[in-house]
């Protein structure tokens, strides 16, 4: 069973995700050409972060995948999804809201309940990226495949071990669909971050704009949102920004009843991985990658603005 084969993981409950309705194109013809062991060239290091972390950091090896939209939170709730998971998840003795709870659940903070649009959205890496990505560590960088973990949110001081050199070494960790697994690799003296830091990020994680353009029945840009490096913000719609009405709330797998936050530069959410669109969780030494990301993105618009929507784009704006 190849690595690809291994990991790809098909969630029953939640076919709305990742479908083929994007619309959006990107090149990958720029893929690594690897010869021979690039502990052979001079510049690993740029090899390293250029074709493998800038590619996800800058979007370049992201796609996004829009699924079927529902139009009110009672075509959500009639949905197949909501019939098979109910209203509460039991744990213990308590009973937790689910997505499918009106009444309490993450859906309920809506100010417009029957004409608020929910999208499922999937961002995920490139396939090509992802065969690409896999002979670039094996071949090219030599990395070592220590295991496949269950979960990914271990103690990475635990998980370098007492031969790990901070500052030369590198901790490579790909994240599976279902986020319930992770490959690791070891790439030795690979020679990147001089602050090898675990317990904070090192830098930003991602450094485009997620733009979230809602388009009018004349085809002209209405108004939207932009999810950026650092908050949500109005820099691509300034227009009519709608910073308060689009959200992204993220869907974890097999977890049926998530925490609401409200952070005061992104909105509400339901996950603390900033910014919310990133693939990728830069810790210094150690780096993860997520192969996807399935969200909803909720637009929260009164009936007479839905009313002037024809259609609605997600699109990458890349700064670098």
């Amino acid at each position: 069973m190849s690595f690809l084969d291994y990991f790809k993981n098909v969630n029953p409950n939640i076919q709305i995700f990742a479908s083929d309705s994007t619309g959006i194109n990107i090149n990958f013809g720029d893929s690594i050409q690897v010869k021979g062991n690039i502990k052979n060239l001079k510049d690993r290091k740029e090899m390293y972060e250029k074709e493998i972390i800038n590619k996800i950091k800058q979007g370049r090896s992201v796609e996004e995948k829009m699924g079927k939209a529902f139009y009110g939170v009672r075509s959500f709730f009639e949905d197949d999804f909501c019939k098979e998971i109910g209203q509460f998840s039991i744990v213990g003795t308590v009973a937790y809201p689910t997505w499918c709870n009106r009444d309490d659940g993450p859906f309920s903070i809506f100010r417009n309940p029957n004409s608020v649009v929910i999208i499922p959205l999937t961002l995920e890496l490139n396939s090509g990226f992802k065969v690409n990505l896999i002979d670039t560590l094996k071949d090219g960088l030599q990395a070592d495949d220590i295991a496949v973990i269950r979960g990914h949110k271990h103690n990475p001081q635990i998980l370098a071990g007492p031969n790990f050199k901070f500052g030369q070494d590198q901790l490579f960790g790909i994240i599976n669909d279902k986020q319930n697994l992770m490959k690791l690799y070891e790439i030795s003296e690979v020679g990147i971050y001089r602050n090898n830091q675990f317990d904070k990020f090192f830098e930003r994680n991602s450094s485009y704009d997620l733009a979230i353009d809602l388009i009018n029945k004349k085809g002209q840009m209405y108004g939207g949102v932009s999810f950026g490096k650092n908050k949500k913000n109005c820099a691509n719609h300034s227009k009519n920004c709608l910073i308060n009405s689009i959200h992204l709330l993220e869907y974890h797998y097999q977890k049926n009843s998530p925490e609401i936050i409200n952070d005061k530069n992104w909105g509400y959410l339901t996950g603390k991985l900033f910014p919310p669109h990133s693939l990728i969780e830069d810790y210094g030494s150690l780096k993860k990658i997520f192969l996807s990301r399935n969200f909803y993105l909720i637009i929260d618009i009164n009936e007479n603005q839905l009313s002037e929507i024809s259609r609605v784009n997600v699109r990458k704006i890349n700064y670098e």
